[in-house]
Protein backbone atom coordinates (compact mmCIF):
# COMPACT_ATOMS: atom_id res chain seq x y z
CA UNK A 1 0.00 0.00 0.00
CA UNK A 2 2.80 2.39 0.91
CA UNK A 3 4.52 1.59 -2.39
CA UNK A 4 1.35 2.40 -4.37
CA UNK A 5 0.93 5.67 -2.44
CA UNK A 6 4.57 6.59 -3.17
CA UNK A 7 4.11 5.88 -6.89
CA UNK A 8 0.92 7.97 -7.04
CA UNK A 9 2.64 10.85 -5.18
CA UNK A 10 5.62 10.67 -7.52
CA UNK A 11 3.31 10.67 -10.55
CA UNK A 12 1.50 13.80 -9.37
CA UNK A 13 4.84 15.49 -8.68
CA UNK A 14 6.04 14.73 -12.21
CA UNK A 15 2.77 16.00 -13.69
CA UNK A 16 2.99 19.17 -11.58
CA UNK A 17 6.57 19.83 -12.67
CA UNK A 18 5.61 19.28 -16.31
CA UNK A 19 2.76 21.78 -15.95
CA UNK A 20 5.07 24.31 -14.32
CA UNK A 21 7.52 23.94 -17.20
CA UNK A 22 4.66 24.47 -19.63
CA UNK A 23 3.24 27.57 -17.92
CA UNK A 24 4.73 30.86 -16.79
CA UNK A 25 3.00 33.03 -14.21
CA UNK A 26 3.67 36.75 -14.33
CA UNK A 27 2.51 40.06 -12.91
CA UNK A 28 1.81 43.29 -14.79
CA UNK A 29 1.89 46.79 -13.29
CA UNK A 30 -0.08 49.48 -15.13
CA UNK A 31 -1.16 53.10 -15.17
CA UNK A 32 -4.77 53.27 -14.05
CA UNK A 33 -6.07 56.42 -15.78
CA UNK A 34 -7.68 54.45 -18.63
CA UNK A 35 -9.75 51.72 -17.05
CA UNK A 36 -6.97 49.48 -15.80
CA UNK A 37 -7.60 47.10 -12.90
CA UNK A 38 -4.20 47.92 -11.39
CA UNK A 39 -1.96 44.86 -10.91
CA UNK A 40 -2.73 41.79 -13.02
CA UNK A 41 -1.65 38.16 -12.61
CA UNK A 42 -1.53 36.01 -15.75
CA UNK A 43 -0.57 32.52 -16.82
CA UNK A 44 1.21 32.00 -20.14
CA UNK A 45 1.07 28.63 -21.89
CA UNK A 46 4.45 28.33 -23.64
CA UNK A 47 3.35 25.43 -25.85
CA UNK A 48 0.19 27.00 -27.25
CA UNK A 49 1.10 30.69 -26.76
CA UNK A 50 -2.12 31.35 -24.86
CA UNK A 51 -2.75 33.69 -21.92
CA UNK A 52 -5.10 33.21 -19.00
CA UNK A 53 -5.93 35.99 -16.56
CA UNK A 54 -5.74 34.63 -13.01
CA UNK A 55 -6.65 37.67 -10.92
CA UNK A 56 -6.15 41.40 -10.42
CA UNK A 57 -6.01 43.86 -7.53
CA UNK A 58 -6.58 47.59 -7.72
CA UNK A 59 -4.23 50.33 -6.59
CA UNK A 60 -3.49 53.62 -8.34
CA UNK A 61 -0.67 53.61 -10.86
CA UNK A 62 1.40 50.57 -9.79
CA UNK A 63 4.19 51.51 -12.18
CA UNK A 64 6.89 49.26 -10.73
CA UNK A 65 6.74 45.94 -8.88
CA UNK A 66 9.16 43.72 -7.02
CA UNK A 67 8.88 40.40 -5.20
CA UNK A 68 10.36 38.76 -2.14
CA UNK A 69 12.72 35.89 -3.06
CA UNK A 70 10.12 33.28 -2.05
CA UNK A 71 7.33 35.02 -4.04
CA UNK A 72 5.21 35.30 -0.90
CA UNK A 73 5.14 39.09 -0.87
CA UNK A 74 4.64 41.66 -3.61
CA UNK A 75 5.71 45.29 -3.22
CA UNK A 76 4.59 48.08 -5.55
CA UNK A 77 4.94 51.84 -5.88
CA UNK A 78 1.91 54.03 -6.47
CA UNK A 79 3.27 56.68 -8.80
CA UNK A 80 1.27 59.77 -7.93
CA UNK A 81 1.93 63.34 -6.81
CA UNK A 82 3.92 64.47 -3.79
CA UNK A 83 1.05 64.09 -1.32
CA UNK A 84 -0.39 60.83 -2.59
CA UNK A 85 2.59 58.66 -3.53
CA UNK A 86 2.77 55.42 -1.60
CA UNK A 87 4.41 52.04 -1.39
CA UNK A 88 2.13 48.99 -1.06
CA UNK A 89 2.68 45.51 0.34
CA UNK A 90 0.61 42.49 -0.72
CA UNK A 91 0.57 38.83 0.22
CA UNK A 92 0.85 36.58 -2.81
CA UNK A 93 -0.40 33.01 -3.23
CA UNK A 94 0.46 31.88 -6.73
CA UNK A 95 -0.97 28.39 -6.23
CA UNK A 96 -4.42 29.78 -5.33
CA UNK A 97 -4.04 32.81 -7.59
CA UNK A 98 -4.58 35.40 -4.85
CA UNK A 99 -3.15 38.86 -4.25
CA UNK A 100 -4.24 40.47 -0.98
CA UNK A 101 -3.39 43.89 0.40
CA UNK A 102 -1.38 43.97 3.64
CA UNK A 103 -0.77 47.70 4.06
CA UNK A 104 0.76 50.83 2.53
CA UNK A 105 2.97 53.74 3.58
CA UNK A 106 3.63 57.23 2.24
CA UNK A 107 6.93 57.65 0.39
CA UNK A 108 7.14 61.41 1.18
CA UNK A 109 8.42 61.85 -2.35
CA UNK A 110 6.43 62.36 -5.54
CA UNK A 111 6.31 59.92 -8.46
CA UNK A 112 8.06 56.86 -7.01
CA UNK A 113 9.04 55.00 -10.18
CA UNK A 114 11.22 52.13 -8.91
CA UNK A 115 11.15 49.74 -5.99
CA UNK A 116 13.61 47.13 -4.75
CA UNK A 117 13.61 44.63 -1.88
CA UNK A 118 16.78 44.11 0.14
CA UNK A 119 16.01 40.66 1.55
CA UNK A 120 19.17 40.45 3.68
CA UNK A 121 18.23 43.58 5.63
CA UNK A 122 14.43 43.23 5.23
CA UNK A 123 14.07 46.66 3.65
CA UNK A 124 12.02 48.04 0.79
CA UNK A 125 13.58 51.01 -1.01
CA UNK A 126 11.88 53.35 -3.49
CA UNK A 127 13.40 55.84 -5.93
CA UNK A 128 11.14 58.89 -6.20
CA UNK A 129 11.41 60.81 -9.47
CA UNK A 130 9.78 64.18 -8.84
CA UNK A 131 10.49 63.98 -5.11
CA UNK A 132 14.19 63.67 -5.84
CA UNK A 133 14.63 61.38 -2.85
CA UNK A 134 15.03 57.78 -1.73
CA UNK A 135 12.62 56.24 0.80
CA UNK A 136 13.48 53.26 3.02
CA UNK A 137 10.96 51.04 4.80
CA UNK A 138 11.51 48.09 7.14
CA UNK A 139 9.48 44.97 6.41
CA UNK A 140 7.98 42.89 9.21
CA UNK A 141 7.84 39.08 9.18
CA UNK A 142 4.23 39.18 8.00
CA UNK A 143 5.20 41.35 5.00
CA UNK A 144 3.74 44.57 6.38
CA UNK A 145 5.65 47.81 5.96
CA UNK A 146 6.66 49.95 8.90
CA UNK A 147 6.51 53.73 8.58
CA UNK A 148 9.33 55.30 6.60
CA UNK A 149 12.66 54.81 8.40
CA UNK A 150 14.76 57.01 6.09
CA UNK A 151 13.98 59.83 3.72
CA UNK A 152 17.17 60.67 1.83
CA UNK A 153 16.91 63.97 -0.14
CA UNK A 154 19.28 65.03 -2.90
CA UNK A 155 19.84 68.19 -4.92
CA UNK A 156 17.15 70.55 -6.15
CA UNK A 157 17.28 69.15 -9.68
CA UNK A 158 17.55 65.48 -8.68
CA UNK A 159 15.30 62.85 -10.25
CA UNK A 160 15.95 59.46 -8.67
CA UNK A 161 15.08 56.76 -11.17
CA UNK A 162 16.24 53.36 -9.90
CA UNK A 163 18.09 51.59 -7.08
CA UNK A 164 19.67 48.15 -7.12
CA UNK A 165 22.00 45.95 -5.13
CA UNK A 166 25.54 45.38 -6.40
CA UNK A 167 26.33 41.73 -7.29
CA UNK A 168 28.04 41.13 -3.92
CA UNK A 169 25.06 42.71 -2.11
CA UNK A 170 27.39 45.03 -0.21
CA UNK A 171 26.32 48.20 -1.99
CA UNK A 172 23.12 49.82 -3.20
CA UNK A 173 23.51 51.97 -6.31
CA UNK A 174 20.95 54.63 -7.25
CA UNK A 175 20.64 56.62 -10.47
CA UNK A 176 19.91 60.35 -10.53
CA UNK A 177 18.68 61.40 -13.96
CA UNK A 178 18.65 65.05 -12.98
CA UNK A 179 22.30 65.36 -11.94
CA UNK A 180 23.81 62.63 -14.19
CA UNK A 181 25.18 60.69 -11.24
CA UNK A 182 24.98 57.24 -9.72
CA UNK A 183 25.22 57.22 -5.93
CA UNK A 184 26.65 54.41 -3.81
CA UNK A 185 25.36 53.40 -0.37
CA UNK A 186 26.04 50.84 2.34
CA UNK A 187 23.49 49.55 4.80
CA UNK A 188 24.91 50.05 8.32
CA UNK A 189 22.89 49.45 11.48
CA UNK A 190 19.66 49.55 9.50
CA UNK A 191 20.47 52.85 7.77
CA UNK A 192 21.70 53.68 4.27
CA UNK A 193 25.01 55.53 4.41
CA UNK A 194 26.41 57.41 1.41
CA UNK A 195 29.89 56.47 0.19
CA UNK A 196 31.06 59.72 -1.32
CA UNK A 197 34.21 58.47 -3.04
CA UNK A 198 32.35 55.80 -5.03
CA UNK A 199 29.80 57.86 -6.94
CA UNK A 200 29.80 57.62 -10.74
CA UNK A 201 29.62 60.87 -12.68
CA UNK A 202 28.33 60.65 -16.24
CA UNK A 203 28.50 63.25 -19.04
CA UNK A 204 25.98 66.06 -18.78
CA UNK A 205 22.76 65.18 -20.56
CA UNK A 206 23.11 61.41 -20.08
CA UNK A 207 20.12 61.05 -17.77
CA UNK A 208 21.01 57.69 -16.18
CA UNK A 209 17.83 55.64 -15.79
CA UNK A 210 18.31 51.88 -15.35
CA UNK A 211 21.45 49.74 -15.15
CA UNK A 212 22.55 46.12 -15.05
CA UNK A 213 25.68 44.25 -13.99
CA UNK A 214 27.28 41.41 -15.92
CA UNK A 215 26.74 37.99 -14.32
CA UNK A 216 30.32 37.93 -12.99
CA UNK A 217 30.02 41.47 -11.60
CA UNK A 218 33.00 42.73 -13.59
CA UNK A 219 31.07 45.15 -15.80
CA UNK A 220 28.31 47.71 -15.27
CA UNK A 221 26.00 48.84 -18.08
CA UNK A 222 24.14 52.14 -17.56
CA UNK A 223 21.34 53.25 -19.89
CA UNK A 224 21.02 57.00 -20.43
CA UNK A 225 17.39 57.99 -20.94
CA UNK A 226 18.30 61.38 -22.43
CA UNK A 227 21.40 60.38 -24.42
CA UNK A 228 19.99 57.03 -25.70
CA UNK A 229 23.46 55.63 -25.01
CA UNK A 230 24.82 52.79 -22.92
CA UNK A 231 27.85 53.55 -20.76
CA UNK A 232 30.01 50.49 -20.05
CA UNK A 233 32.16 50.45 -16.92
CA UNK A 234 34.85 48.11 -15.70
CA UNK A 235 34.22 47.35 -12.00
CA UNK A 236 37.06 46.69 -9.60
CA UNK A 237 37.06 47.19 -5.82
CA UNK A 238 33.92 49.37 -6.06
CA UNK A 239 35.64 51.69 -8.53
CA UNK A 240 34.17 52.22 -11.99
CA UNK A 241 36.17 53.00 -15.11
CA UNK A 242 34.30 53.77 -18.32
CA UNK A 243 35.51 51.65 -21.24
CA UNK A 244 32.79 52.34 -23.82
CA UNK A 245 29.85 54.57 -24.69
CA UNK A 246 27.64 53.17 -27.44
CA UNK A 247 24.41 54.49 -28.98
CA UNK A 248 21.30 52.34 -28.91
CA UNK A 249 20.21 53.62 -32.33
CA UNK A 250 20.88 56.38 -34.87
CA UNK A 251 18.48 58.95 -33.36
CA UNK A 252 21.15 60.90 -31.53
CA UNK A 253 18.88 63.89 -30.89
CA UNK A 254 16.09 61.70 -29.56
CA UNK A 255 15.35 60.89 -25.94
CA UNK A 256 13.40 58.20 -24.17
CA UNK A 257 15.65 55.19 -23.61
CA UNK A 258 13.93 53.15 -20.90
CA UNK A 259 14.97 49.67 -19.79
CA UNK A 260 18.03 47.41 -19.95
CA UNK A 261 18.59 43.68 -19.30
CA UNK A 262 21.10 40.91 -19.99
CA UNK A 263 20.07 37.45 -21.17
CA UNK A 264 20.41 34.68 -18.54
CA UNK A 265 23.29 33.09 -20.50
CA UNK A 266 25.20 36.39 -20.27
CA UNK A 267 25.75 36.60 -24.03
CA UNK A 268 23.37 39.39 -25.04
CA UNK A 269 22.27 42.78 -23.77
CA UNK A 270 18.99 44.48 -24.66
CA UNK A 271 17.81 48.08 -24.23
CA UNK A 272 14.46 49.68 -25.05
CA UNK A 273 13.79 53.05 -26.68
CA UNK A 274 10.58 55.14 -26.63
CA UNK A 275 9.30 58.38 -28.17
CA UNK A 276 11.04 57.78 -31.51
CA UNK A 277 12.04 54.55 -33.27
CA UNK A 278 10.34 52.59 -30.52
CA UNK A 279 12.02 49.21 -30.15
CA UNK A 280 14.66 46.99 -28.59
CA UNK A 281 18.37 47.51 -29.31
CA UNK A 282 20.27 44.21 -29.37
CA UNK A 283 23.95 43.79 -28.50
CA UNK A 284 26.33 40.89 -28.07
CA UNK A 285 28.63 41.11 -25.05
CA UNK A 286 32.30 40.68 -25.90
CA UNK A 287 34.92 39.06 -23.65
CA UNK A 288 36.25 42.55 -22.93
CA UNK A 289 32.84 43.54 -21.59
CA UNK A 290 32.28 45.90 -24.48
CA UNK A 291 29.12 45.76 -26.59
CA UNK A 292 28.69 45.01 -30.29
CA UNK A 293 25.44 46.08 -31.97
CA UNK A 294 23.84 43.11 -33.74
CA UNK A 295 20.24 44.14 -34.32
CA UNK A 296 17.22 46.29 -33.60
CA UNK A 297 13.65 45.04 -33.18
CA UNK A 298 10.76 47.48 -33.62
CA UNK A 299 7.95 47.18 -31.07
CA UNK A 300 4.60 48.74 -30.31
CA UNK A 301 4.68 52.30 -28.93
CA UNK A 302 6.44 53.21 -25.70
CA UNK A 303 8.20 50.02 -24.52
CA UNK A 304 8.78 51.36 -21.01
CA UNK A 305 9.72 48.00 -19.50
CA UNK A 306 10.57 44.47 -20.60
CA UNK A 307 11.51 41.23 -18.87
CA UNK A 308 13.24 38.01 -19.92
CA UNK A 309 12.08 34.59 -18.74
CA UNK A 310 14.50 32.67 -16.50
CA UNK A 311 15.14 30.07 -19.22
CA UNK A 312 16.19 32.86 -21.59
CA UNK A 313 13.69 31.82 -24.27
CA UNK A 314 11.22 34.69 -24.23
CA UNK A 315 11.10 38.45 -23.78
CA UNK A 316 7.89 40.19 -22.65
CA UNK A 317 7.79 43.84 -23.79
CA UNK A 318 5.28 46.19 -22.10
CA UNK A 319 4.30 48.89 -24.61
CA UNK A 320 2.30 51.44 -22.68
CA UNK A 321 0.81 53.57 -25.43
CA UNK A 322 -0.69 50.72 -27.46
CA UNK A 323 -1.93 48.71 -24.46
CA UNK A 324 0.05 45.65 -25.54
CA UNK A 325 2.51 43.18 -24.08
CA UNK A 326 4.44 41.60 -26.93
CA UNK A 327 6.09 38.21 -26.47
CA UNK A 328 9.26 37.67 -28.48
CA UNK A 329 11.21 34.46 -28.82
CA UNK A 330 14.91 35.00 -28.17
CA UNK A 331 16.74 33.08 -30.86
CA UNK A 332 20.14 31.43 -30.50
CA UNK A 333 21.82 34.40 -32.19
CA UNK A 334 20.18 36.83 -29.74
CA UNK A 335 17.75 38.31 -32.24
CA UNK A 336 14.02 38.52 -31.51
CA UNK A 337 11.02 36.94 -33.23
CA UNK A 338 7.47 38.05 -32.36
CA UNK A 339 5.29 35.12 -31.24
CA UNK A 340 2.12 36.57 -29.69
CA UNK A 341 0.57 39.58 -27.95
CA UNK A 342 -1.58 40.29 -24.90
CA UNK A 343 -3.90 43.29 -24.51
CA UNK A 344 -3.48 45.06 -21.15
CA UNK A 345 -4.40 48.70 -20.36
CA UNK A 346 -1.22 50.81 -20.16
CA UNK A 347 1.27 48.11 -19.10
CA UNK A 348 4.52 49.50 -17.68
CA UNK A 349 6.08 46.68 -15.64
CA UNK A 350 6.38 42.89 -16.01
CA UNK A 351 7.60 40.59 -13.22
CA UNK A 352 7.83 36.80 -13.54
CA UNK A 353 7.00 34.45 -10.69
CA UNK A 354 9.37 31.57 -10.01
Amino acid sequence: MKKIFFIITLLFTVISLAQNEKNIQFLVGTYTDSGSEGIYMYKFDKENFKFEKITSVFMRNPSYLTLSPDDKFLFAVSENDQNDSKVFSFSLNKEKGKIELINNQNTFGGAPCYIMYDSDNKNVITANYTGGNISVFSVKEDGSLKEISQNIPFEKHSHLHSAQLSPDKKRILATDLGTDEIYSFQMKKGKLRSIFNEEIKLPKGTGPRHFVFSSDGKFLYVLGELSRKISVFNCRNNKYTEIQSIATDDFHNGKGAADIHISPNGKFLYASNRLVNDGIAIFSIQKSGKLKKIGYELTKKHPRNFAITSDGKYMFVASRDENIIQVFEIQNNGLLKLKTELSVPKPVCVQFLK
